[in-house]
């Protein structure tokens, strides 16, 4: 009981402080997510991402997100260089326990364009959101969460309970989020840098409405670098920084990819190694097929929650596709 009652602990403050944050590792390709003008390609492209999460082997929850965006262009345009275009971007998420005590999901619609800045492709971006967030609470499940209705026969009849674990709790808000980025896709290096802002509007996360409840907005610093050698081999390092109030999540990720000669419209399999900070390792793998990359990752938990008794680990599939 004291380690799930520990865990609600963690999830129900995650899901006041961190309320937009999915915290999936391939920020790469999550990164429209944490800002809407880091759209920085003139393709379309599918992303799915599933994250499984367990506590000391006594809860587990899944993440899943979805993401498409596009350019809105046409197909000369997205051939044309130094040419500026708009983008679009829808997304939803969830997170969730494996017994329902939480769910956590949220939708998604952003618009970016991206205007050039000389020659050489290379582009500054300016992005916006609008974002749906609801978080739901169910302790039916969960035995002896209501101590005050219970004495040592069992339940009281018809005794009032103080809930305070919130019961049945069900709240939502829509947050406002904004970016502003330079990127730059050169034939050997390609690279990105933005800076964003979420919960812009600061939305209430509670029924009770004072400014105890209202969420600090999110900034956040991204940025990458991916060198391309003549035999399409690569050598990338990507970062993903963010300060809501008092709590930050911060992850770096370097990695190496190695081009397979000889496979029709191309083919890789590439190694690297990411890091929450004070919370995990993450090795992961990624392999790479014509319009197709699928990378498998794990967490190797480095944080002090080690120090409560319980273990963590994590895995995560992603999957994305491009048209």
């Amino acid at each position: 009981m004291r380690k799930i009652t520990i865990i609600l602990c963690i999830f129900l403050g995650a899901g006041i402080v961190r309320g937009q944050e999915i915290n999936f590792s391939r920020v790469q390709d999550m990164a429209i997510w944490y800002n809407q003008s880091l759209k920085t390609d003139k393709q379309s492209s599918l992303k799915l991402n599933y994250r499984n999460v367990s506590y000391g082997g006594q809860i587990a929850y899944n993440s899943v997100a979805a993401l498409f965006d596009m350019p809105l262009l046409s197909k000369e345009g997205k051939g044309k260089e130094n040419s500026g275009y708009f983008s679009l971007a829808v997304g939803a998420a969830s997170d969730k326990s494996n017994t329902g005590i939480l769910n956590n999901t949220q939708g998604m619609l952003g618009l970016s364009y991206a205007v050039p800045l000389g020659s050489h492709e290379t582009y500054l971006g300016l992005g916006f959101q609008g974002a749906y967030y609801q978080s739901k609470l169910n302790l039916n499940g969960v035995s002896n969460a209501f101590g005050d209705q219970y004495d040592n026969y069992g339940p009281i009849e018809g005794s009032p309970s103080s809930d305070r674990l919130a019961n049945g709790w069900s709240y939502g808000h829509f947050n406002i989020n904004g970016g502003i980025s330079v990127f730059s896709n050169g034939r050997y290096d390609k690279w990105y840098l933005g800076v964003s802002a979420m919960q812009i509007n600061q939305p209430y996360s509670y029924q009770v409405k004072s400014d105890s409840t209202r969420l600090k907005p999110d900034i956040g610093i991204q940025g990458g670098y991916r060198y391309i050698t003549k035999t399409e081999d690569e050598v990338a390092f990507y970062m993903s920084m963010s300060w809501q109030g008092p709590a930050y999540r911060h992850y770096y990720d370097f990695s190496y990819t190695k081009a397979i000669p000889g496979v029709t419209g191309g083919a890789a399999v590439g190694l690297g190694l990411g890091y929450r900070y004070d919370d995990a390792i993450i090795p992961n793998i990624e392999l790479r097929y014509q319009k197709m990359i699928l990378g498998l990752l794990y967490d190797v938990n480095i944080s002090t929650i080690n120090a409560a008794g319980i273990s963590r680990n994590g895995v995560e599939l992603a999957l994305r596709i491009d048209f």
